[in-house]
């Protein structure tokens, strides 16, 4: 194996074995943006469900569906979108704000995309608490099939893949960072988020079923709704797991060393 490539699962290795340091931490800087507030972490669970009133009305109003079947699903497609499709947006700038960091400490780079995936998850858990008080309050509450555990992790291993994937070439080429928030925002409309598979034509149903990203979306839709995702969905995102593991660890073998230097 090469002496790069070793460095590499090195680098990993350390990442995980500094767990209790990157966990305190992300507790804190979660925590720390809500000093002084009554709700703290719950207002982006406000934000989430008054986005997903305004989006069901729209979807229920333009393709006649009864707004009390769209909004569970709407409220379930943007809570799965704020772990999917969010933390893509934010991955380009997971070494640029660790930049004090990583210039006074040496840590592995890992560290910093483990603490994102942390930030990640717990604004997942934050949401998906409000989403099931909003659905008890409306009597629309069902019970979570148990795919969703084993779903979340399968998720948030691509989120991290995806961290050093996006992160990487976002340090050097600061020009990348400003095009994911324009590339996130289309990929959001393509992607069955707000609307469903099933209320495409079959015609276009191939923008669904070849979007990695929609099959990432049903993988905690139909789970948060009390329903087992297809094995399609399983395959598709356990597929994409294994291509961007690998993408992640050839640029962190090649570029690892250079990265503090692009701060």
């Amino acid at each position: 194996m090469p002496s790069s490539l070793k460095a590499a699962f090195k680098d990993v290795g350390d990442g995980i074995r500094l767990a209790p340091l990157w966990w305190r931490l992300g507790l804190d800087q979660t925590t720390s943006r809500f000093q002084r507030s009554i709700l703290g972490p719950f207002w982006m669970a406000c934000n989430l469900l008054v986005v997903a009133f305004a989006l069901a009305f729209i979807v229920g109003g333009l393709m006649g569906v009864d707004l009390s079947k769209s909004y569970p699903q709407v409220v379930a497609g943007l809570l799965a979108w704020s772990l999917v499709g969010v933390t893509i947006a934010d991955a380009q700038a997971i070494f640029l704000f660790n930049a004090g960091l990583m210039q006074s400490q040496r840590l592995p780079l890992s560290f910093y995309v483990f603490l994102h995936g942390l930030k990640a998850i717990t604004n997942f858990v934050t949401q998906m608490l409000a989403f099931w008080a909003m659905m008890l309050v409306l009597g629309r509450f069902t019970l979570p099939h148990w795919t969703l555990l084993p779903g979340v992790a399968l998720i948030l291993l691509n989120v991290c893949f995806l961290g050093f994937i996006i992160a990487i070439p976002s340090t050097r080429f600061r020009d990348i960072g400003y095009m994911m928030g324009f590339l996130v925002q289309m990929i959001f409309y393509i992607t069955p988020v707000f609307w469903l598979r099933e209320q495409m034509s079959e015609k276009r149903r191939w923008v669904a079923d070849f979007n990695p990203l929609a099959h990432q979306i049903e993988l905690l839709r139909a789970p948060l709704t009390g329903k087992a995702p297809l094995l399609m969905d399983w395959w598709w995102t356990l597929g994409t797991t294994g291509v961007f593991a690998l993408i992640a660890l050839l640029l962190l073998a090649k570029f690892g060393k250079r990265v503090v230097f692009w701060l």
